[in-house]
């Protein structure tokens, strides 16, 4: 009985997924700016206009609603 739960034990651990490996050391980065060029990411100014609208568009909903809805309750 030991031995064929040593077996199953063995085939369990050899199924299973390994430890990562351990980093060591320190990774040295170039002195580049490590920020992304706006210019390089498609649709961002595009998007930012489409932002702001949907912004200057609810702000616009919340203070008509604000004065709307007290001239319907009275």
């Amino acid at each position: 009985m030991g031995g064929d739960q040593a077996v199953v034990r063995s085939v369990e651990m050899s199924l299973a997924p390994k430890a990562a490996p351990r980093r060591g050391g320190r990774i040295v980065l170039d002195n580049a700016d490590p920020a992304i060029p706006i210019d390089r990411v498609p649709f961002f100014v595009s998007d930012l206009k489409q932002l702001g609208i949907t912004a200057a568009v609810m702000v616009a909903i919340l203070v008509g609603g604000a004065q709307l809805i007290p001239l319907v309750l009275k």
